[in-house]
């Protein structure tokens, strides 16, 4: 069950609620470098404008943009090609059997580097998704993985992923923080609280802006952005893009369902949809809600077992709630 939630509370009220008053205020998340639609830093603003960061692990991030996903994932200790091939792997496991593959190479960071591009196509002209799979060095012992699957558009999107991929391959992560489990921020935090890390469960990323807390059973995820722009709307397609790219992670995810809830306190509205486990176990049902709270923007995704006795596991550190 821990690798099916991977890809991706109310809790027992009052005990949860009681560990969480008594843990110390955290600092508040650095400011800099953040857009009124995401948290990317000044150069990679124009570039990654309206995309949405997805918590992924402590060496690898997912950004939503549309309907375009791009990927980064510093893999130390593999060469360019297993980079390619492990990347290949992931595709494989999202988009399933039945893709065009051609592989080839990209300039990146002016050298060339081993791709593979990818497409599934009915007829000439008529492509319904498509993407490549790159790796890159940009120092010795370093290689990153870079991957991004287009759909909709499917030629404009691949001209999109390479405009990303040439920030990606020489200047990493978007937001600033480094990818690397030595960077974790421990204990995870929101700006305005430290969280809850249950026993027995880990801390499979944890910076500035973003983190996941994964158990055997269930997982946390959340992002946060300042300043929330003026103006409605924001917030909901900050959710929504996150929806969409842990749907399309989980292969034969079912239809969304939007829900009253409450995160974090406040009244809003969740997606709720469930999946099937990757590897057996059942279905994983997810929730995904996001709010302004005071002036933070705010994603977070609680999934857990679809038949669990209570709707949100102390893992989820007491921000989802239904109303």
């Amino acid at each position: 069950m821990r690798t099916a939630l991977a890809a991706m509370g109310v809790t027992l009220g009052g005990l949860l609620s009681a560990c969480l008053a008594s843990a110390p205020v955290a600092p508040a998340v650095p400011s800099e470098g953040v857009t009124p639609a995401g948290p990317f830093v000044e150069d990679a603003r124009a570039l990654f404008e309206g995309c949405v960061p997805i918590p992924d692990s402590a060496t690898s991030r997912t950004y939503r943009c549309g309907s375009l996903s791009v990927w980064l994932h510093e893999q130390p200790g593999r060469s360019e090609a297993q980079a390619v091939d492990a990347g290949r792997a992931r595709v494989q496991a999202r988009l399933g059997p039945g893709l065009t593959e051609a592989r080839g190479e990209l300039p990146l960071g002016g050298q060339p580097h081993p791709s593979l591009r990818f497409e599934r196509c009915s007829g000439e002209n008529a492509c319904t998704v498509g993407g490549y799979v790159t790796a890159v060095t940009p120092s010795a012992g370093h290689v990153r993985q870079l991957g991004c699957v287009a759909r909709d558009d499917v030629r404009a999107g691949l001209g999109r992923c390479l405009e990303l991929f040439a920030y990606l391959a020489t200047r990493g992560n978007p937001e600033g923080d480094t990818l690397s489990p030595s960077a974790l921020v421990m204990p995870p935090r929101f700006p305005w609280r430290v969280l809850f890390v249950p026993e027995g469960c880990e801390v499979a990323d944890s910076t500035t802006r973003a983190g996941r807390i994964r158990c055997d059973a269930s997982t946390f995820s959340w992002s946060i952005f300042w300043p929330v722009a003026p103006g409605a709307g924001q917030v909901e397609r900050w959710r929504d893009r996150s929806a969409e790219e842990l749907r399309d992670a989980l292969p034969g995810a079912g239809p969304v369902e939007v829900l009253d809830c409450y995160v974090e306190g406040q009244a809003t509205r969740c997606v709720r949809f469930t999946a099937p486990a990757q590897e057996g176990g059942g279905d994983v049902q997810v929730w995904t809600g996001g709010v302004n709270y005071k002036g933070w923007g705010l994603f977070a995704a609680c999934s857990l077992p679809a038949g669990a006795l209570f709707p949100f596991p102390t893992t989820c550190n007491g921000v989802f709630a239904p109303r």
